[in-house]
Parts: structure tokens; C-alpha cells; sequence
């Protein structure tokens, strides 16, 4: 019988079917031996399609990942008109201001001008340039925007989003909606037959909606009905709906497995055995070495054995719990990546 390629053994994963070991990805692996190995200029990396696919490619192959991800999670804000600050490659982008008060006449874009915004032709020119130095065999995974809830917050700020919850909940409902049917219309543009072919899955992160943050019954009403919204519009697209929601979300992940998403990427902070017995088999769950402890900071061994346990928990894929710091030596991502394809059931 021929071996499993990467992509059949990440999308066998994440559709929860029974294999000898667990895929291994990686979700925004922009550290710096990946860009030096990459040869790209950070200053410049985030505005340049070509060099976001070529660190991919090089992080896939530098530490062992069985996919080639694209994290380009501003595009939705940034074609929305929201003026992203790139730092000039020091750091993670961040948006310079607020785009909306609340209460604003929040206007849906023409979709035909959305496809030819200088951000969403960057983030597809990316995907195809992965694409094809994937291959056919390897998957391509992307990230292109902050959940609804976070998104929310990025346009009036979180800080005023989080008051407004308590003050004006039906102006904040009004803008949640917007934020979701306009991410649910923006996926299914990106993704429309003939314009991004072979996605293998689209994860938005939705930090916002952490357990640290909010509890599980502000979770059910106002992050729950809008991730639904666009988790059925990229399966509807053609795409597999993943969902990361960083911090605490032990209590969240009942309603986490309600939202359509195919798969759970969940942070260091849930107990792994306690997250799949939250699941329940509902969904297939992605995860959580830490990407400070033991990714950045600890030793191969240490990496090993935290892997291990997500294993040993029932883990389908092998992955950070979040995002991983710049200077995460490539060894530790590795050794996690090495622990993953050693392990047979």
C-alpha cells in the first residue's frame, strides 16, 4: 500500500479518520531562521506574495511540517480600508486606528472591487505561488482574518467593544453581523472556483473570544452565532473551516464544536486530555505544544515529551498552541515535527 502524502494525511486528519499517528502543521511559522533560510527581507515580506510563500516553503521544510501556511490575517481589515501598520518588519501588524465608531453606517463592499484590492491580489497571488511550490501533495492552509468578534474589535477598538457589550448590545450585534457576512462574502470571493483552487482549509483566529476574556455564555451570544456565519460560508466555498481561539477556552469548547468548523486549534493553556473529553469527538482538535514552553525556551527532549501528550490525549493534528515567537530555534520545531511521524498507534 503507497504512503499517505502530507495533504491525504492532513485532510484524513481532520476529518477525524483513524491513522497509525497524528498530522504535524504549523500555523504562523514566521521565525527567524525562516527567513533567513527563506532569503526574503522582513521589511518588506508582508506586502510581497512571493516572499510569504517562499517562508512557508522554507519553514515546511526546515522543521518537518506536513503543510505550507499562509498567514496573511489582515486582508479582510486591510481591504475594508483599514490602515495596517507593517512595521517595517518589526513585529506583527497591527491596525494604526479604529476604522469604525459604533453606531456607523457599516457599508458591505462591491466584492467585484474586493478581488482587485492591492491586499486581497497580494493574498492570492501568495496562495497560488504556495500552491505551487507545494506541489500536489503537501497541503496549503491559510489565514486571511480575525474571527468576527476580533474583527469587531480592531475596527472600533477592544477596548470600547468590550463596554459597549454592557452599555449598547444591539449596536454591538449590528456591527458582529457585519463583521461576519462580510468576512462570510470576502472567503467566498477568495476562494471562488478558478480564483483559489486546492485550499485544503482556512483558519481564522478569533482571540477576542478567548475564555480569558469572555465567558462561555457572552461566548453563546456574541461569538457563537457569528462564527457560524463564517464557518458555513467557507465550507460552502469549498474549503475545510478550522477555528483558533487563543487562551483558556476549556469551557468555550461545547459551543466551539457548534460553530461548523471542522477542526479546533486550541491553546497550551487547555489540559489536553480535558479538551478532548470537552469536544467529544465532535470535531477533530488541533494542537497545543506551547509555543513559548517548551517551543522557544526548552529543549528538544522537552518538545518530545509535550508532543507526546498531545498525542497520547487523541490529538489528530500536531501543532503550536498559538503563534510562534520570531526567535523559535528550528531544532525545537523539529523535534516536534520528528516526535509526530515517529509515533506509530
Amino acid at each position: 500500500m503507497a504512503a499517505m502524502t502530507e495533504r491525504q494525511r492532513y485532510l484524513a486528519s481532520i476529518n477525524r479518520e483513524v491513522l497509525e499517528r497524528p498530522a504535524v502543521t504549523c500555523t504562523g511559522a514566521i521565525t527567524v531562521d525562516g527567513i533567513v533560510n527563506a532569503g526574503i527581507d522582513p521589511a518588506t515580506m508582508w506586502q510581497d506574495g512571493n516572499a510569504l510563500a517562499k517562508l512557508a516553503k522554507a519553514e515546511h521544510d526546515m522543521c518537518g511540517f506536513e503543510d505550507l501556511n499562509l498567514f496573511t490575517v489582515w486582508t479582510h481589515l486591510e481591504a475594508l480600508g483599514a490602515d495596517v501598520n507593517y512595521q517595517e518588519g518589526k513585529g506583527i501588524p497591527y491596525l494604526r486606528q479604529p476604522l469604525f465608531k459604533l453606531g456607523d453606517d457599516y457599508q458591505m463592499p462591491d466584492m467585484d472591487r474586493y478581488v482587485k484590492h492591492p491586499a486581497v491580489v497580494r493574498t492570492v497571488s501568495a496562495f497560488k505561488r504556495a500552491r505551487q511550490l507545494a506541489g500536489k501533495d503537501t497541503a496549503v492552509t491559510m489565514v486571511t482574518s480575525w474571527g468576527p468578534l476580533t474583527n469587531a474589535g480592531h475596527l472600533i477598538g477592544t477596548e470600547e467593544l468590550m463596554m459597549q457589550i454592557a452599555m449598547e448590545p444591539d449596536e454591538v450585534k449590528k456591527l458582529l453581523r457585519f463583521c461576519a457576512e462580510y468576512s462570510a462574502e470576502a472567503y467566498k470571493a477568495e476562494l471562488a472556483a478558478g480564483y483559489i483552487d486546492d485550499c485544503d482549509s482556512v483558519m481564522p483566529g478569533e482571540p477576542t473570544a478567548s475564555g480569558d476574556l469572555i465567558s462561555p455564555e457572552m461566548f453563546e451570544e456574541y461569538s457563537l452565532p457569528y462564527l457560524k456565519v463564517e464557518m458555513r460560508a467557507i465550507e460552502e466555498a469549498g474549503a475545510n473551516a478550522c477555528l483558533h481561539i487563543c487562551g483558556d477556552t476549556t469551557e468555550h469548547l461545547p459551543l466551539m464544536a457548534q460553530t461548523g468548523a471542522i477542526a479546533l486549534s486550541i491553546e497550551q493553556k487547555v489540559d489536553p486530555y480535558k479538551a478532548m473529553e470537552q469536544v467529544a469527538g465532535r470535531t477533530a482538535v488541533i494542537g497545543n505544544v506551547g509555543p513559548v514552553e517548551p517551543l522557544m525556551l526548552g529543549t528538544p527532549e522537552q518538545v518530545r515529551r509535550d508532543t507526546l501528550r498531545c498525542i497520547d490525549a487523541g490529538f489528530q493534528v500536531i501543532h503550536p498552541g498559538c503563534a510562534l515567537p520570531p526567535e523559535t530555534p528550528t531544532a525545537n520545531l523539529r523535534a516536534m515535527a520528528t516526535a509526530t511521524k515517529a509515533f506509530r498507534r
